[in-house]
């Protein structure tokens, strides 16, 4: 398992080196990544029975980190999904992308994503998990915004990593108060029963719904989902079929199990998916753009899943694993037809396309495969998992199961708008000649498409597979089965019904367009983002326009008022306590003095190169007294940096405006007082009231331990490397960024490299392009 992880992070680094060597043939590199983490098929191969397969490598025993993956049933299925379809889009992208896409980062990225995805579903251990959920954040940002130069792809890249990270912000506080509450940082070592007797039980709830939410998609949350359909269709596919979609999708699975006792779980996880399920379909029914389409339809079948899942019970979770497979294969091979005839024919518009079926047969019946198990139709698997997800609502109360064959009947509605572009008469966009897609391109989509047609036609596969998972998800005792034919039941019934409705929403589609213009609400998810994050922008804007920019006296005036404040506050709340400085030791006495002469001798200075001169007093003073304080490192390196400061003022000495350029009125000088005297006192007071806080001082501890436990005789090193070695990694890291940013301003201002001025970044040719070009 940690190999079937970390490989294809490795490979990663090794495709971003070959893609230039072997360009698109990186893509069969690329796809050897995933070998491992089709290998875990084999231990699969004894699931129910076997037991779950740990691997741990410490990683920081003090903090309980822990590199540690857990193969049960679940993750090892849900692992050698991610493999196949992994696989599958690595070998697809070699014939879908351009010749002049950069291949060696398209594949790095494509790797990075699976790699992260991997490590999410196999680890045990809640802050790993944790760091994988925010990789995938990450990754699914870059490969959305690949083509970079769309605005579009800019847009639907920030959009997912903003609501995203929002749930990672979640998931980072549940993943705390459930390390507090139930004892251990590790989702399997967890004790349950304390965690559900903890008042931390609700809160870490609710965050975990609002992380699961976020980021598969579910109302509100679904705006990001569209919009991500600007990554390349080999990336949508491998996202919305077996990784970051599902990511959500997995929490509530595997969490469920901690959760799912509590009525608050299912009674918000239920309807939520359940109107998630329709409003997708219904969004999805109106979409011209095929890609666009399934997008939405993803956020509906996601719907679909969380609902089942939020029943936290065997038959909810037994049906669930069955779609989620189902939903795998037809979701991935219809996003793979959607290349294919966009690859073919330069466009995804569904009236501008018409009678393909005769130019691309083989096309057509992968697509029809998908589509009608999409659909629920017999005898494909996703009639199956409709059946049981039927049943399961059935059992719920006719609310439920009225909106569950809306959904359904919507879904079936749009499948068959989707294989319109087969029917009718031939249309194309001038130029285009369809044909049939290259090997590279059908073979993928067609062993999907019977892998769905498979499950439909052998139940028994799709059960054995399904059941791999029954002692992880706990639905052992469930007793129903996956079967073609049941009889007539309700759930039949209720099938008939949703075809029946669905053959009305085709027939009236002209109507139903007009009712789906009225109904849409002028305020939706969408408005309210693009409202939100233009009301921060302004807001920064007009922050910026009056504070940057104004005079040194002014940012200095503000500065001091929020330290005033600040400080004020910190006194006020704190316990009016201030005990006695002391007597200070002789030594310091000199020091202080020339401390104090600094500052007043700046107060007196007539010239600015008298208050300069005068103000060194005060760093030098200050190293002195670092000196005194058997601190000589610090003494030196306040030596430095003020006689570094005094030479820098020379130098800009004859560039500062003089000084009746900055006139200051008799208020000013009156609140240049009130300032000063507001931040001296706050500053005094603040040091009074703090002096208990630092006892008993934390300086001995590194004074005996500096040496025995560093290994350095010099304490100030020591804590810097040793100690503190995390916060100094931090702050190089930000020197570091700092340092990049200024290299990117610097090499930005140099001829040919300002905007509009260079030659401009080639841009990949994408198939949806081929038609304006």
């Amino acid at each position: 398992m940690t190999l079937a992880v970390f490989l294809p992070f490795l490979f990663a680094a090794l495709c971003a080196w070959l893609g230039t060597r072997l360009e698109r043939r990186t893509g069969y590199v690329a796809a050897l990544a995933f070998v491992p983490a089709l290998l875990l098929a084999l231990p699969l191969s004894g699931m129910p029975g076997a037991s779950p397969a740990l691997e741990v490598t410490r990683w920081v025993p003090t903090l309980g980190l822990a590199l540690a993956f857990r193969g049960d049933g679940f993750s090892l299925l849900f692992a050698v999904l991610i493999g196949v379809i992994g696989t599958l889009a690595s070998l697809y992208a070699v014939a879908y992308l351009s010749e002049r896409e950069r291949f060696g980062r398209f594949y790095a990225y494509l790797l990075l994503f699976g790699g992260s995805m991997l490590g999410l579903v196999l680890s045990d251990n809640l802050v790993v998990l944790f760091g994988f959920w925010e990789m995938t954040s990450v990754t699914s940002f870059l490969l959305i915004g690949l083509w970079h130069t769309r605005s579009a792809a800019r847009d639907g890249a920030v959009k997912a990593f903003l609501v995203s990270a929002l749930g990672g912000l979640a998931l980072l506080a549940a993943v705390a108060l459930l390390g507090i509450a139930g004892g251990s940082t590790t989702l399997s070592g967890l004790d349950v029963e304390a965690l559900r007797a903890s008042p931390l039980f609700t809160p870490a709830l609710l965050l975990t719904l609002l992380a699961a939410f976020t980021k598969s998609a579910q109302l509100p949350f679904h705006l990001w989902l569209p919009t991500a359909m600007e990554a390349p269709t080999p990336v949508s596919a491998f996202l919305h079929s077996a990784t970051m979609v599902k990511a959500g999708v997995v929490l509530v699975a595997k969490f469920g199990l901690l959760f799912g006792s509590s009525p608050l779980w299912g009674g918000i996880i239920v309807p939520v998916g359940l109107a998630t399920l329709v409003w997708g379909a219904w969004i999805a029914l109106r979409q011209t753009d095929l890609k666009a389409l399934l997008a939405y339809s993803t956020v509906s079948q996601l719907g679909l899943l969380m609902s089942l899942y939020g029943l936290a019970d065997a038959e909810g979770r037994f049906t669930a694993t069955a779609h989620l497979l189902n939903h795998a294969a037809f979701k991935a091979a219809l996003f793979f037809v959607v290349g294919i005839i966009d690859h073919e024919t330069g466009t995804r518009e569904v009236p501008r396309l018409g009678g393909l079926r005769k130019a691309m047969p083989l096309t057509f019946a992968a697509a029809l495969l998908a589509s009608l198990s999409m659909a629920g139709v017999p005898p494909l698997g996703g009639f199956i998992s409709k059946e049981l997800f039927y049943e399961a609502m059935l059992h719920r109360g006719p609310v439920f199961i009225a909106v569950a064959v809306l959904g359904s009947a919507l879904t079936f509605a749009y499948s068959f708008r989707l294989l319109r572009v087969f029917w009718g008469p031939p249309r194309h966009p001038p130029g285009a000649e369809p044909h049939e897609a290259p090997p590279g391109l059908l073979v993928p989509a067609g062993l999907l498409a019977l892998t769905a047609l498979a499950f439909g036609l052998l139940p028994g596969s799709a059960e054995a597979l399904t059941r791999t998972a029954q002692n992880a998800l706990n639905f052992a005792t469930h007793r129903g089965h996956l079967k073609l034919w049941h009889g007539v039941t309700p759930a039949l019934l209720a099938t008939l019904l949703t075809w029946g409705l669905g053959a009305v929403l085709i027939g009236q589609a002209a109507q139903v367009g007009v009712l789906g213009r009225r109904l849409t609400p002028r305020v939706n998810a969408n408005t309210v983002y693009y409202a939100l994050t233009e009301g921060v922008n302004v807001l920064s804007s007009r922050l910026i326009a009056r504070t940057q920019g104004l005079a040194l006296p002014d940012q200095l005036r503000i500065m001091l008022g929020a330290a005033a404040l600040i400080a004020g506050y910190a006194v006020w709340r704190a316990p009016q306590v201030f005990h006695p400085v002391g007597t200070p030791p002789l030594a310091l006495l000199p020091v202080a003095a020339l401390l104090v002469a600094g500052a007043v001798g700046v107060l007196l200075a007539r010239s600015r190169l008298t208050a300069v001169v005068v103000t060194g007093l005060t760093g030098f003073g200050s190293a002195a007294a670092f000196l005194a304080l058997r601190a000589p490192d610090l003494a030196l390196t306040q030596l430095l940096v003020e006689a570094v400061t005094v030479i820098l003022f020379l130098l800009v000495f004859r560039s500062l405006p003089r000084s009746r350029d900055l006139p200051r009125t008799r208020w000013r000088y009156a609140l240049d007082l009130l300032l000063a005297a507001s931040a001296g006192l706050g500053a005094t007071l603040l040091v009074l009231a703090g002096v208990r806080f630092l006892a008993p001082p934390i300086s001995p501890y590194y004074l005996a331990n500096s040496y025995r436990l560093g290994g350095g005789r010099n304490v100030v090193n020591v804590l810097l490397v040793d100690f503190r070695g995390f916060d100094t990694l931090g702050e190089i890291t930000v020197v570091g960024m700092v340092a990049l940013a200024v290299l990117g301003l610097v090499r930005l201002g140099k001829k040919g490299r300002a905007p509009g001025g260079g030659a401009p970044t080639p841009v990949p040719a994408t198939p949806g392009e081929k038609e304006e070009a």
